[in-house]
């Protein structure tokens, strides 16, 4: 039997009866001080603030709603073998997806593109209905918020595919990050390149 952590919220009772976390939320309403819930409901203070936590994670989700999609293209050549990493977590800040795709040979944009295509459709299938992306190509992240051009004829496709994905979600956002702080989607794309010249 896998045990409690220290400061799991117990198997709390009344009596012999179950006690829910609406419960020890109804006592707070009704007016009893916290040493007095902390007593009721034999709960620690650290068992009481995880309980609260995990409510302000809750809400956070709700009200914000908000995915965060992590994307990084990679290319050894450019052109060269490449590959696409995609980190998706739920707004409560819960990794739900990591994927590495190969993209076969193309460009360091391309990637970064594609990768991006790649994150999208997978937030879309996971339900997300807004998503902030994060992304450490300046050149994508500036054509899509409309600062820079498209001036690749190459690159015109996928920037008007990633604008029609965008555009399926209720609310969305773009922003460029430090490469550093985007090392897990990084090292996924990467993966993928070294995965397909390991089976070459």
């Amino acid at each position: 039997m896998k045990k409690a952590s220290p400061t799991a919220l117990p198997e709390a009772k009344l009596g012999q009866a179950p006690v829910n976390r609406w419960e020890i939320f109804a006592a707070l309403a009704q007016g009893l001080e916290i040493p007095q819930v902390l007593a009721r409901f034999r709960l620690t203070r650290a068992q009481l603030q995880l309980l609260f936590k995990e409510v302000a994670e809750r809400y956070r989700g709700e009200e914000t709603g908000f995915w965060e999609l992590f994307c990084d293209g990679a290319s050894r050549g450019n052109p060269g073998p490449s590959g696409a990493g995609i980190v998706l977590t739920n707004p409560q800040g819960n990794l739900k997806v990591e994927e590495s795709l190969y993209l076969g040979e193309t460009t360091n944009n391309v990637a970064e593109y594609r990768a991006l295509l790649l994150g999208l459709q997978v937030a879309e299938a996971q339900g997300a209905r807004k998503v902030r992306v994060f992304a450490d190509s300046q050149l994508l992240v500036e054509q899509l918020n409309g600062r820079y051009r498209v001036k690749s004829e190459h690159l015109l496709p996928l920037w008007q595919q990633a604008r029609k994905e965008l555009q399926k979600f209720e609310a969305h956002a773009i922003s460029h990050i430090d490469r550093a702080l985007n090392s897990q989607a990084d090292r996924l794309a990467r993966q993928a390149i070294d995965q397909q010249a390991q089976v070459s």
